[in-house]
């Protein structure tokens, strides 16, 4: 997967999660967002998914594919759809050509992912730094409390007066800081914070934060992952408080409350791999709090249930089609054409370009419409390839074939990119939409121009480049010699009527 459909999958679940969140909050333990979060995460993170037939694409896929239309004339198919939306699709088409390793969009977010990951990692250093001058605690119940908490990582309790909050840092060694003001007296108060850190601990929750901020750098472009790192800091919050409550006993709701009122945090930026008492949200933590109910069975299985829809629905991926090959992609090949030596013992497939008629749109503007069959045993998710136009007497034309764009060149070529997908067998009736513009103003449609010898009659189309859906990458070995024969150069009339169909030899292993 690409950088930009793991970041599109990954908002997709976050808009799910932050429904789930909306409408169950105080009805579902609160690990219940946690764990949902975290699956959040993994889907931004790593750069593959598991096919499933429940993934909420499958269904789409299947409620939006239909049979590839059989027989049907092309004037009715040109006449059903606006020059404008062909027009749209033009466009959409160059763009997705110009996006390329070369393009600036890589320059651009690479930069911004340095940029922020600069900045929280000064954030953290900055704090580690202050966070070295905190002293140790020397009080009777912190001494005893460590005692009564051991844990395979040594836990510390630091005092610092650069802070006025409770907070956890550290992996290896953990530090609860507390601030210098803290009222030691007062026991009831001292061991609500600590047992909130503690858990903190326990669920490695600053670990869990670091990967968040690190899937934050990644995807700073998107402002549902910016949404998602703010609710998923808010829950993991939400969760502590509730495993602390219920440990204490409903009793300790209010007292809790007051103090969560009492030590509203006043912490200015982004302190990325603390844990601590934030004064964002805290009438949310109170409330949540306040209604915090005794776990039951009914309320696990159904905190289950939801988790194992939602991960099922969306953290998956389209299945494949059943007539598809499936497993590992293999490698890119650039494919032998000849039948002599070590290919003679692969099997042949073909592509054809059935042909690449002239058509009009119901103003008569012309364009060109090509039909391609796939004869291969995988389905086409992307070709690439290259158009020609002549005129009726086979002389090469210059056309601005993006005619949406006053700034572009007219050309003798047009490469094409597109994403329309191809079944193994599947004829795609239409795959046009590129008007023919050489540029000067159009009159007496349907013909181009001044509709003298300029007029377009014929269009030749060769495949550059092929992308199969199991990953292999088919590159016509042919090509080069094809447009050195035809790009810009005279070409018979007869072996431009007879071009078609044109057939593509891929042999596969």
């Amino acid at each position: 997967m690409t950088l930009l459909e793991m970041s599109f999958s990954g908002a997709v679940f976050i808009i799910a999660v932050m429904m789930i969140r909306t409408i169950a909050i105080n009805s579902l333990p609160k690990k219940t967002f946690v764990i949902l979060w975290e699956m959040v995460l993994l889907r931004l993170i790593i750069p593959f998914t598991i096919p499933s037939a429940f993934s909420i694409y499958t269904i789409i896929d299947n409620r939006i594919s239909t049979p590839a239309l059989s027989g049907a004339k092309t004037d009715t198919i040109a006449s059903a759809l606006s020059r404008e939306h062909f027009a749209m699709m033009q466009d959409t088409e160059r763009l997705t050509t110009t996006i390329t390793p070369s393009s600036i969009w890589p320059v651009v977010w690479c930069v911004g992912a340095i940029l922020f990951t600069a900045f929280f990692t000064i954030s953290y250093l900055r704090c580690r730094i202050e966070f070295r001058t905190a002293l140790p605690v020397n009080n009777p119940y912190i001494e005893q409390w460590i005692k009564e908490h051991p844990h395979k990582r040594r836990i510390s309790i630091r005092q610092s007066a650069r802070i006025s909050t409770p907070l956890t840092y550290g992996i290896l060694k953990p530090v609860i800081l507390m601030p210098k003001e803290t009222d030691w007296k007062n026991i009831e108060q001292l061991r609500y914070i600590l047992s909130h850190e503690y858990v903190h601990i326990c669920r490695y929750d600053t670990v869990t934060k670091l990967i968040a901020t690190y899937a934050l750098c990644i995807h700073w472009f998107n402002p549902f992952v910016w949404t998602m790192y703010i609710l998923f800091n808010r829950d993991i919050e939400l969760a502590c408080d509730e495993s602390v409550i219920r440990r204490s006993g409903d009793k300790a709701k209010s007292v809790y409350s007051l103090m969560l009122i009492s030590m509203e945090a006043k912490k200015s930026g982004l302190s990325t791999l603390c844990n601590h008492f934030n004064k964002n949200a805290v009438e949310e933590r109170i409330t949540a709090i306040m209604r915090t109910k005794r776990t039951t069975t009914a309320t696990l299985l159904s905190a289950g249930l939801v988790i194992l829809v939602t991960v099922s629905l969306f953290a998956t991926s389209a299945i494949v089609a059943a007539d598809n090959k499936t497993g590992d992609a293999p490698a890119v090949n650039a494919l032998d054409t000849s039948t002599n030596g070590p290919a003679a013992d692969k099997k042949a497939m073909t592509i054809i370009h059935e042909t690449a008629n002239i058509l009009h749109y119901e103003d008569g503007a012309p364009y060109i419409h090509d039909i391609l069959t796939n004869n291969t045993d995988n389905t086409i998710i992307e070709t690439q390839y290259c158009m020609l136009a002549y005129n009726e007497s086979g002389s090469p034309l210059k056309l601005h074939w993006n005619f949406l764009d006053s700034n572009a060149e007219s050309s003798f070529e047009n490469i094409v990119r597109t994403k329309t997908k191809i079944s193994s067998g599947q004829t795609e009736e239409y795959r046009g939409g590129w008007s023919l513009y050489d540029g000067e103003i159009m009159k007496d449609l349907p013909k181009v121009g001044n509709g003298e010898a300029n007029q377009v009659a014929y269009s030749l189309l060769c495949l550059k480049q092929v992308d199969f859906e199991d990953g292999t990458v088919w590159n016509n070995p042919n090509y080069e010699n094809w447009f050195k024969t035809y790009a810009g150069k005279e070409t018979a009339i007869e072996e431009l009527q007879n071009y078609y169909p044109h057939e593509y030899k891929v042999v596969a292993d």
